[in-house]
């Protein structure tokens, strides 16, 4: 009968249904023995039944056939998908050979014609634009406090120690060096009165001495019927007009807060007082002799010492503070910001006055130090407004030569691993188009971005390592598949164009697979909420692609002709010159060192029983490490990372947490939108809810001294009264004209200028100045910056009123970083998975891929913590660089693996392990160790950023190159899955060993 058959040769099919395994066979005979068995006691069926059984044969048979055909269709898509790709590189790589030339110009064409794009280019400088999440209220807040306000103080620092600073030399030499910045200029003839914040000296009202005039006497007298039982006030019981008079006309002087003050900058005054007369005065002033203002004199001093009655009687600090005014309108961060995105805001002049500020304090600290030799234990710590951006860009670009040599040592590295040791064989030129494929790419990515609105930043300048990282790994690739190709005698005698086309077949896959996910691994990352890493994401994912267009196209073009200058035996430098005594040799991968070493490292170790036990139990324990790591990695940032330790301003952050160990963190409330008056009683909350705050360390509540000023003279309520605008507009107006109230006229902008003897304007924005306590560490900072974001919401003023510091910007980057990091993981193994799964479409081979990129992030996250880092901007960004690097080493040796074919028609598993690792091992090998090479004068620099990178791309090499090496061959030699190559692979060759086959040889040898 036609339905069953006999096995007669193990060649042959079982049977004519189209049974390919023992269970379809077993499903059809179960089949019929489940209907013989309905009747077993009928020994003749009738014909019916004959017919019936047939007919469910019949069923069954095709049912068969159907789920056969759907199964072999499954299984044969990474074998078509595989064969369609290498036939494409094939004929990509055969146009190219024939007339690489022009692919040489149309590719530097396009390079120059993309330049057009550096036209739109835009750096972006601005550290809100670059560090902190565009949709934060810290951004929000920003723009409306530059808006609004207008205008806003810088605080200079300088800071003088001694065994005790209240000592007549000590205090005449601080006096001697502020005289000193007081009367300097810059080349501009910009001086410290010219940029300096300015307030009116009342000095000359509060100890104003009685004069003939009748006119005048009314400061030293109060009538008793103005006072009502008061302190004389002259803004509420003078004559408005003559006291505005001599307001109106009081003379500016800069805000200068300094323990000289007491003396009012008399040298001779200082000197000329012992010890105990200097303890005395510190003790008791408490207003600036020369301003008039309350100033607390004591809180300048540093590192104290009290008697028994509470009394400082000596200190080994003393700062003083020269305050700035910074007009927002006119600061512009792309001119006057820095390329790392680390300046403050401010104007030009300021930061000439500062660059001069700062040149005079070193000249002073440097004489100080040499002058300690002489039992003078002075010394001078300083630091500007600018100091922190000066510094880092110093440390970020001022080591570029010390890492330009990276390159230079990585070119000689790839240069001696591609050439042959003799005049010919030498690829010096080659080496040198590889990199300029690199640079291209670079060159172009910022191109098309800038044409696309996307702004440079300061991330960007790790870009060229990545690229160049990538790059080479493409070269070695094609580099081993040239030697794969002339190892079969066949393919020598082939013209070069073909062989050019099958080392592009074999290796333009391979890195499609690797360049396409990182370049989607990029895209993803691009949805990140931290502007800069979104913006480097763009330029990598452009960048990444490019090379790899670059590497396929420019640089098989000129390999392409200095393959044909090796052949027509030119030297390799000149190539006029021809060497005719020289022949050139073919060495078969499989007798060169590394492929030895392989061989002998695998075979005895790696791929037997006790070396498969021992990679996975080294595996598990490298992971269980890192989930230990994991789990104690902290999420922090300290700005002062960003500073090398010898420089002025580490060594002056150092003095100040050592002798002002509590000094917290300047902030304000923010506020505006509203209307005062009947927003009043509100505003008494804020100031109490505040001033009760564990995190605040000082406030100055504007509200609760306007309050008792109308209580004191005009004997009204405003917890309980409300006041119409215009009463609440006049006592506003005497109170910020008040001894008091007056030091409160910076913390209002008016609707217009604010005027003696009229009510006060319409209020635009009004701040409230505290002092966060000294936090350490993000689980005391950021509950604090919430804690006070929500005080300031709850008390339900209807209006904007918000809590604004500058710290805030590292604060909210802190609170979002660790979420940040774990999404951007989650997000690239997702993509990692996506993309090998389309391009490979072998779904074991890519849980395997993607099982070593989660290995090695687990323990590169991990061992982060044992290496001394953090959760911070600079590790996000680095773990983004190394995703890109940690794909390619598994996805090579994957790739090679369902490529490979042995003698065994059983797939022999270890076999082909071990002929994917001798095959790819050592050029994956080779483009981690250019990476290392490249990035290893990293540790020269003094950039925490560069050290950053360089921990991060050392573990993501190191446990890379682990699992794609060690633990993945140990994989799929046990269970991995079955050969694209296997069933349909030719006849090995003699002289071609074991090797990776490509569908394109079968085509080209027959």
């Amino acid at each position: 009968m036609r339905q069953f058959c006999t096995v007669k040769s193990a060649k042959r099919s079982r049977c004519d249904l189209g049974i390919r395994s023992s269970g379809d066979l077993g499903l059809l005979l179960f089949a019929i023995l489940i209907l013989l068995a309905k009747d077993t006691n009928r020994v003749q069926r009738s014909g019916a039944d004959k017919d019936a059984l047939k007919k469910t044969i019949m069923e069954i048979e095709e049912r068969i056939v159907r789920r056969r055909t759907f199964r072999s269709f499954l299984q044969g898509i990474p074998q078509r998908l595989s064969e369609i790709v290498e036939h494409f590189f094939y004929g990509l790589g055969l146009r190219i050979a024939r007339r690489p030339q022009k692919w040489l110009i149309g590719s530097t064409v396009i390079v120059l014609i993309s330049l057009s794009g550096l036209y739109f280019f835009r750096q972006e400088k601005n550290p809100v634009r670059l560090w902190v999440p565009q949709d934060s209220d810290f951004v929000r807040d920003t723009d409306w406090m530059f808006e609004q306000l207008g205008q806003g103080l810088r605080i200079e620092h300088m800071i003088l120690t001694a065994d005790n600073v209240l000592e007549p030399k000590a205090l005449a030499k601080l006096n001697d060096i502020t005289k000193q910045i007081i009367s300097v200029q810059t080349a501009d003839h910009i001086a410290w009165t010219d940029v300096c914040f300015k307030v009116p000296v009342i000095s000359g009202i509060v100890h104003r001495q009685k004069r003939s005039d009748p006119h005048d006497d009314f400061f030293d007298i109060a009538p008793d019927s103005q006072i009502n039982s008061t302190a004389f006030e002259p803004s509420v019981h003078a004559d408005p007009e003559l006291y505005c008079n001599i307001v109106n006309n009081l003379p500016k002087a800069c805000l200068l807060n300094s323990i000289l003050d007491i003396w009012e900058y008399n040298t001779n005054a200082i000197l000329g007082k012992s010890k105990e007369e200097i303890v005395a005065d510190v003790n008791s002033i408490k207003v600036s002799p020369t301003l008039g203002h309350p100033l607390n004199f004591t809180n300048l001093l540093g590192g104290i010492t009290k008697d028994e009655k509470g009394r400082i009687v000596s200190a080994k600090a003393v700062k003083t503070q020269w305050a700035v005014h910074i007009n927002f309108s006119k600061v512009d961060m792309n001119n006057f910001g820095n390329d790392v995105g680390t300046a403050d805001w401010a104007t030009d002049d300021v930061l000439k006055w500062e660059l001069s500020y700062l040149n005079v304090l070193h000249e002073n600290a440097m004489l100080l130090s040499s002058e300690a030799n002489v039992n003078n234990t002075l010394a001078l710590w300083y630091e500007a407004g600018r100091s922190f951006g000066d510094v880092t860009f110093v440390t970020m670009f001022g080591n570029i030569d010390i890492l330009s040599i990276g390159f230079i040592l990585m070119f000689f590295y790839v240069l001696v691993i591609f050439s042959d040791y003799n005049w010919v064989g030498w690829r010096v030129y080659l080496t040198v188009v590889g990199l300029l494929c690199v640079g291209g790419a670079f060159i172009v990515s910022i191109s098309v971005c800038s044409v696309l609105g996307i702004p440079y930043g300061p991330v960007h300048t790790s870009l060229p390592f990545m690229l160049l990282a990538l790059g080479v790994d493409d070269n070695f690739l094609i580099m081993a598949s040239w030697k794969e190709i002339h190892a079969h005698k066949l393919n020598r005698n082939k013209p070069l164009e073909e062989r050019i086309a099958l080392m592009l077949g074999h290796a333009g896959s391979a890195i499609s697979i690797t360049s396409l996910t990182d370049v989607v691994a990029f895209i993803i990352g691009a949805s990140t909420i931290l502007p800069s890493l979104q913006s480097f994401c763009i330029y990598a994912a452009f960048g990444v692609l490019l090379t790899f267009l670059f590497q396929i196209t420019f640089y098989v073009a000129f390999f392409s002709i200095d393959a044909r200058r090796i052949e027509s035996k030119r030297n390799s430098l000149l190539p006029c010159i021809v060497h005719e005594n020289f022949t050139q040799t073919f060495i078969s991968p499989q007798e060169e060192l590394p492929a030895k070493l392989i061989t002998k490292l695998y075979s005895n170790v790696v791929l037997t029983t006790p070396g498969k036990i021992l990679i996975v139990l080294i595996t598990i324990a490298a992971a269980s490490g890192g989930i230990v790591g994991i789990l104690q990695l902290q999420q922090w940032f300290d700005p002062a990372w960003f500073i090398p330790e010898h420089s002025y301003l580490s060594k002056y952050i150092k003095v100040r947490h050592a002798e002002y160990p509590e000094q917290g963190f300047e902030s304000m409330i923010l506020m505006g939108g509203f209307n005062y008056t009947a927003q009043f009683p509100k505003l008494l909350t804020l100031a109490e809810r505040f001033s009760n705050l564990s995190t605040v360390e000082s406030i100055n509540l504007w509200p609760n001294d306007f309050a008792k000023f109308v209580r004191d003279y005009f004997r009204k309520d405003l917890r309980n009264v409300t006041l119409g605008d215009a009463e609440f507009q006049n006592y506003l107006s005497r109170f910020l004209f008040s001894r008091n109230g007056g030091k409160y006229q910076r913390n209002f902008r008016f609707e217009e200028d604010l005027r003696c003897g009229e009510n006060a304007p319409t209020i635009l924005a009004a701040t409230i100045d505290f002092v966060f306590k000294r936090f350490h560490g993000p689980h005391q900072w950021i509950p604090a910056m919430d804690q006070s974001k929500d005080v300031a919401r709850r008390v339900g003023i209807d209006g904007f009123v918000t809590v604004w510091s500058e710290v805030f910007s590292l604060w909210v980057t802190d609170k979002l970083i660790a979420q940040e990091v774990q999404r951007n993981v989650l997000l690239a193994l997702v993509c990692v998975m996506g993309m090998t799964a389309l391009l490979i479409a072998e779904l074991q081979t890519c849980f395997w891929i993607f099982l070593c990129v989660l290995l090695t992030l687990l323990n590169v996250c991990g061992f982060m913590y044992f290496w001394g880092l953090t959760i911070d901007i600079a590790s996000c960004i680095g773990l983004e660089l190394g995703i890109g690097l940690c794909v390619d080493y598994a996805a090579h040796v994957a790739h090679a693996f369902i490529n490979a074919a042995s003698e065994s028609v059983s797939e022999d598993r270890t076999t082909r392990a071990h002929i994917a690792v001798r095959y790819i091992g050592a050029a994956v090998a080779y483009g981690a160790g250019s990476t290392l090479l490249a990035l290893s004068m990293m540790v020269f620099s003094d950039s925490y950023v560069f050290h950053a990178f360089l921990k991060i791309f050392i573990l993501v090499i190191l446990f890379g190159l682990w699992h794609g090496l060690f633990l993945l061959p140990v994989i799929l030699s046990t269970i991995g899955p079955r050969s694209l190559r296997s069933r349909a692979a030719p006849e090995k060759m003699d002289d071609a060993g074991d090797t990776v086959i490509s569908p394109l040889n079968k085509e080209t040898e027959s």
